[in-house]
């Protein structure tokens, strides 16, 4: 897609195409909003991050814009199909979405008046939304040898990996399922996790949830994968890892690649460079926002998904539901 270079106005412009992007253009497209939406990546950039062939555990319901549109061939849809639904629903729509376009800062002219510089244009508007995820943001470990090429922070396939010696370092179900591809698929597999979160089954506290679970302690059971319950990472080296277990016992083994998947965090520079005030939320730093409007309190400045504490799928498609009249509510009394 090749964009010129402009200087637009608009009422709202997304930054982010998924979920919570897509439902916010959506809502915004209804209420006849002069609105635009710029994506770094594709169309659903955060479920292009998932593994390839996924089975996404979410019900059908929460994955969804308009209830029956998401019709996959079995009970949970793949990425694939979730991934083609988030693009029909922009392309069938004719939603103002131009992805492959990275926001690289938003200045405050004005109060309600601001400035989107992109990769490929400027921008102004009335109002921002920041809907994009976490992924392009994981958490490292900060051991030593984690900058080596066999070091991965994302998990996408296994067949690179077959007969190798993989290590996937974390406690949720990014991790679990990593340890799960990989030992299903061939791979000499390592899941190696703080005992707490291996026996911890809140699914409140991040846990790897039951239905990965189940088939993790089936391959346990059939030796195909180990489970290293684990203190720390002392060094990553080119064909060996070196952890310190639950007992402070070094231990060192043989290692191909790893992957640490320890979670990740949504880039908050550009609402700090804003002036939004910031708070310690449960799933860590995240903007100070009005539970209603979802707007912080920079005016105009509004946040929704991985930026609150409704992160899984569900909140960040329907709390666009509820910010988006508001804001127009709001648009339409500044006329």
């Amino acid at each position: 897609m090749d964009y010129q270079l402009s200087t637009i106005n608009y009422q709202l412009i997304i930054i982010g195409a998924g979920p919570a992007g897509i439902s916010a253009a959506w809502e915004a497209q209804k209420l006849g909003l002069n609105y635009l939406v710029l994506e770094k990546g594709l169309i659903g950039n955060t479920i292009y991050q998932y593994p390839i062939g996924l089975t996404v555990f979410s019900t059908v319901n929460e994955l969804e814009f308009n209830k029956g549109d998401l019709k996959p061939a079995r009970e949970k849809p793949t990425r694939e199909e979730l991934l083609s639904y988030y693009t029909r629903f922009v392309l069938h729509n004719n939603l103002s979405v131009q992805w492959e376009e990275e926001v690289l800062k938003v200045e405050k002219i004005a109060e309600n008046h601001f400035k989107i510089t992109s990769s490929k244009g400027v921008y102004e508007a009335k109002n921002v939304l920041f809907a994009f995820g976490a992924m392009q943001f994981p958490r490292h470990l900060g051991a030593k040898g984690e900058d080596l090429p066999k070091v991965h922070h994302l998990f996408r396939e296994t067949y690179p990996y077959v007969k190798k010696n993989a290590m996937v370092i974390g406690g949720g179900n990014s991790a679990g399922e990593a340890a799960l591809f990989l030992a299903q698929e061939g791979a000499n597999a390592i899941l190696a996790i703080f005992r707490k979160d291996w026996e911890n089954n809140d699914p409140k506290q991040g846990c790897i949830k039951y239905w990965v679970k189940q088939p993790l302690e089936e391959e346990l059971s059939k030796e195909c994968l180990n489970v290293y319950f684990l203190n720390r990472v002392v060094e990553i080296k080119e064909k060996e890892i070196v952890l310190e277990n639950e007992n402070g016992e070094i231990e060192t083994f043989p290692n191909d690649v790893v992957f640490i998947l320890i979670g990740s965090d949504a880039d908050l520079s550009m609402l700090k460079n804003l002036g939004v005030e910031i708070k310690i939320g449960k799933y860590g730093e995240v903007p100070v926002y009005d539970e209603e409007t979802f707007e912080t309190n920079i005016s105009g400045i509004y946040v929704v998904g991985h930026f609150t504490e409704a992160r899984h799928i569900v909140g960040a498609i329907q709390m666009p539901k509820k910010i988006i009249p508001k804001l127009a509510e709001k648009l339409s009394k500044s006329i």
